[in-house]
């Protein structure tokens, strides 16, 4: 057993602990504080690519967290390269997917929650960081207080607390580094490149009817190759990817615009509105107007 006062030396040499005043302390000023904390874990490449969109565009946080399996993410067009023990912090309505995995099995930790205060996430969002062993063992200690969840409320507390210090001591460390990751800018390969014309293209173009068949033209390259070759590279088919693109750009519209349902369809490449609507309900089971009735009274 411990005894205290082992400790007592140590603490009696501690400077300044006799406060200025006993009623004004001090008070948190940028904490990442998470609510809502959803956990998850892909174990194979086949899983992740495939299943990259399931969850539907939204309000959500993603912490993305890599342990075993190099690879990069494409996030709204920009690659990142993530290397085993890196984090990553994907924001609300960022359109993602991942790319150029080096092994078909993986070990990536997902982190998901809500926040009503997003300011302190900016700083390290995007950003790449690669966690020393005992963020890692934190990662771990989530990931086994979440597996039992249906647990007491004090441990849910402490779990929600354990998720908010880990994505503070992210923020820290992100300001720590943030020179020279700022200077390093997303890796590039011949994989990227394919994605980022076709993205260059559907950007140039969002108001025309994007299609294969447009993008074909686009690219010099024949409809048949352009789709293998995507598939080859994201996991994803080419069609699939057009769906979720336009779907996700007309989400981050309706939550964050006044645009009318009509010059939103028009915006991302719908022929017409009720066809913008089609699309948009059967992919997120509500109309466009219920989505954005929904987006605004989330975010009062």
């Amino acid at each position: 057993m411990i005894d205290p006062a082992s400790f007592a030396k140590d603490l009696s040499a501690l400077p300044h602990l006799v406060p200025r005043d006993y009623f004004h302390g001090i008070r948190p000023r940028s904490l990442c504080l998470a609510d809502n904390i959803v956990v998850f874990l892909r174990r194979n490449k086949q899983a992740l690519q495939q299943r990259t969109f399931e969850s539907r565009p939204h309000h959500r946080h993603v912490l993305l967290v890599t342990f075993q399996t190099a690879g990069s993410i494409n996030v709204d067009g920009a690659a990142y390269p993530l290397q085993p023990g890196t984090a990553f912090l994907i924001r609300p309505y960022q359109f993602h997917f991942y790319i150029d995995l080096q092994g078909d099995e993986l070990c990536w930790l997902f982190i998901t929650f809500e926040t009503e205060n997003d300011q302190p996430f900016d700083s390290f969002a995007n950003l790449p960081l690669q966690l020393g062993p005992e963020h890692l063992r934190r990662c771990l200690e989530i990931a086994q207080a979440y597996s039992r969840r249906d647990s007491a409320d004090a441990a849910l507390d402490l779990l929600t607390l354990s998720a908010s210090t880990l994505l503070t001591q992210l923020r820290h460390l992100a300001l720590e580094r943030s020179a020279p990751l700022v200077k390093q800018p997303p890796r590039s390969s011949s994989g990227y490149a394919l994605v980022e014309r076709v993205n260059h293209l559907l950007e140039s173009h969002s108001e025309a009817r994007a299609d294969i068949q447009r993008l074909s033209q686009g690219l010099a390259i024949s409809e048949s190759h352009l789709r293998k070759r995507f598939k080859a590279l994201t996991g994803i088919s080419l069609g699939s990817y057009l769906v979720h693109y336009k779907l996700n750009r007309a989400v981050k519209l309706l939550a964050h615009s006044n645009a009318s349902l009509t010059q939103i369809s028009l915006d991302c490449g719908y022929e017409s509105l009720p066809a913008f609507s089609r699309s948009f309900k059967a992919k997120l089971g509500v109309t466009p107007s219920q989505y954005r009735k929904n987006a605004t009274f989330a975010g009062r």
